[in-house]
């Protein structure tokens, strides 16, 4: 009778601490994710040289050029953990224009992180969808000049525009400013969607100090391949293949500058 006693209350002293335990750790406030501030510094280069819109610029096979405008679309950006999983930056789309360098990307949670991906161009759904719902100063919103096509074509993802010198001897003479044959680039449509992998740099957000992480961005890195000459014009319809070849190029465009 004794040895019963004590079984039963061996086993509700167990049950009283399984019971006590459950209801302690579910009331337990479990710690908030730490975020801090973080931005991107998107700058250009060609060669060594800032971009500008008054300079002749060469490119690696030694051809002439000049731009007045180049500007690209990013989007679906994402922070590489150390672990190899991903921390997306949810809904951000940033049009990047060499006049504004600095793009606030919010918070990020706190930690080490191994590397920097995202994409050149807008995904398919919001391709397609109604610019004219956004605000004026939503980078999707309707802009000028313009940076999208149609509702069945949609956004153009990556825009240049300038002039070039297509004489074999690159003797070419500007008139204000602009030599005497148009360049122009006009990449978009879902197919020249292209990604982004910058996974060799690692980098920290610490709690106490917002992060900059600064993005160069080598132009003519674009024309690898490229003959200016004779291959100096592209609204991706109707010149797909050229259109292809310089959106491939974009995905070697571009390095985290420590």
């Amino acid at each position: 009778m004794l040895l019963k006693h004590h079984l039963f209350l061996s086993i509700l002293s167990l049950l009283f601490i399984m019971l006590t335990s459950c209801k302690n750790t579910e009331d337990t406030p479990q710690p908030a994710t730490q975020t801090q501030n973080l931005s991107l510094k998107m700058s250009t280069v060609i060669g060594n040289k800032p971009i500008d819109f008054t300079s002749v610029f060469t490119t690696e096979a030694g051809a002439r050029y000049t731009l007045s405008s180049f500007r690209y679309y990013v989007s679906n950006i994402r922070l590489v953990k150390q672990d190899g999983s991903e921390y997306p930056i949810t809904g951000k789309y940033l049009l990047v224009n060499p006049a504004t360098e600095d793009y606030d990307l919010g918070q990020v949670p706190v930690g080490d992180y191994k590397g920097l991906k995202f994409a050149v161009g807008i995904d398919s759904v919001t391709n397609h969808a109604d610019p004219t719902v956004y605000p004026t100063n939503n980078p999707l919103a309707i802009q000028s000049p313009g940076m999208h096509w149609s509702w069945s074509s949609g956004y153009i993802f990556l825009m240049m525009e300038g002039s070039c010198d297509t004489t074999n001897t690159n003797t070419d003479v500007q008139t204000f400013g602009q030599f005497s044959h148009p360049l122009f680039y006009h990449i978009g449509m879902d197919m020249l969607y292209r990604e982004v992998n910058l996974d060799n740099v690692s980098f920290a957000v610490n709690a106490n100090d917002k992060k900059t992480l600064h993005v160069q961005t080598y132009l003519n890195n674009f024309f690898t391949g490229i003959d200016i000459k004779t291959e100096n014009a592209s609204h991706t319809m109707g010149s797909v293949p050229l259109a292809t070849k310089l959106a491939n190029n974009i995905q070697t465009m571009f390095s985290v500058i420590q």
